[in-house]
């Protein structure tokens, strides 16, 4: 007997376009549930993130996410908390994790009712801190899910209950390797060597059917198998018996050796190399501080929404420039940058009364900040 623990992360910037919704939705967002229910045996645990329920409800897909509460409501589907515009945590204070946080909890409870019952919880792009375990911990949640790179020593056993030492935090660790491959095919291709063991897979849910097309029946062979058992990551939790301490260590789901070695955990939005990096996140901050400062303005709640929405790790990561795999496009898009540095700028905008100052700092700051995205730009473009 294989044990399948499948974990989905579903996820839209809040900036995303209809077009862009309307595809995803078609082609992966749709399908899941219709695979559920052609598949009665199939469980899996999904993050809703906010901004994507947010969308939904935008572009009129009332009648999508009911599928997706009845399916919850059935025990079929477990949703899990996180933070609601997909912000890197570790890199924001406190009082901003605890907001993203509950901002999420507001939109799941009010789109799901009573069947939002979360006990598990989401860190955007598993990028684990101690400091976001204790917020999470503090606010009720009983599991993480990370990476295996995550582990400190060795390789973990999935057979094992891991607890965050010092914090009380069940932790399940995902399997790379798996997590990167088509989970039904990679399955069913090596099922005889990985007979008797639990998979614990997680990875974006836009996989099945927009990034990855089944033209060879995975669904059907995964989903039907009989020597296939599907849990969510609760229910798989309460099988373990054997309870180990652990201590995670900081980095994300793609984290190196190399970036840990250099002291740089979160190289992928927070480079000490990339001048666009640095830039946003000191005008991220000076914003958060300012919108803030202003919690009496008759705009404040405009503001707020415009800061909470430039939080969204797309800007840092569009701006990386890097290639994580060989097949993959370089991660660099000016526009897609632009986008969550404009919300930062809005958010000033919005605010009706604040100094001339502090106006103009936030201005400049912004100003040159678009000047570096665009000459960064047509260099590249120049040696192209």
């Amino acid at each position: 007997m294989i044990t399948w623990i499948n974990f989905l992360h579903l996820y839209q910037p809040p900036t995303q376009t209809k077009g862009v919704v309307d595809q995803v939705v078609q082609e992966s967002y749709a399908l899941l549930p219709k695979l559920m229910r052609q598949y009665p045996q199939s469980r899996f645990t999904i993050n809703f993130s906010g901004s994507l329920l947010e969308l939904l409800e935008t572009y009129g897909y009332r009648s999508l996410v009911e599928e997706y509460r009845n399916l919850v409501k059935t025990g079929r589907i477990e949703l899990v908390g996180s933070a609601m515009y997909h912000p890197i945590l570790p890199l924001f204070p406190e009082e901003e994790i605890r907001r993203q946080i509950m901002l999420h909890e507001e939109i799941n409870q009010r789109v799901f009712g009573d069947a939002y019952q979360p006990k598990g919880f989401y860190i955007p792009e598993m990028t684990y801190s101690k400091k976001v375990a204790n917020v999470v911990q503090s606010l009720g949640f009983e599991w993480i899910i990370l990476d295996e790179f995550h582990f400190p020593n060795g390789t973990p056993d999935s057979a094992t209950r891991y607890v965050i030492e010092d914090i009380g935090l069940s932790v399940l660790f995902r399997n790379r390797l798996f997590s990167k491959t088509f989970p039904p095919e990679f399955i069913i291709r090596h099922r005889e060597k990985i007979e008797g063991r639990a998979i614990i897979i997680a990875h974006d849910g836009e996989l099945y059917g927009h990034w990855h097309k089944d033209d060879q029946g995975y669904y059907e062979k995964s989903f039907t198998d009989s020597g296939i058992m599907m849990l969510t990551v609760s229910e798989y939790l309460e099988t373990l018996k054997e309870e180990v301490i652990v201590a995670p260590r900081e980095s994300s789901w793609e984290s190196l050796e190399e970036e840990l070695v250099a002291n740089n955990p979160f190289i992928l939005w927070n480079s000490n190399d990339n001048a666009i990096h640095q830039s946003l996140w000191q005008f991220a901050l000076l914003v958060i501080r300012i919108v803030n400062m202003h919690l009496d303005d008759a705009n404040y709640t405009l503001a707020r929404k415009h800061a909470d929405r430039g939080m969204a790790s797309c800007a840092w990561w569009w701006a990386t420039r890097a290639q994580l795999v060989a097949t993959s496009p370089v991660c660099w898009n000016p526009t897609e940058i632009e986008k969550g540095a404009r919300e930062l700028a809005l958010a000033i905008r919005s605010i009706e009364k604040i100094p001339l100052k502090t106006r103009l700092k936030a201005e400049t700051m912004y100003a040159r900040l678009t000047n570096l995205i665009w000459e960064t730009h047509w260099k590249i473009d120049a040696e192209l």
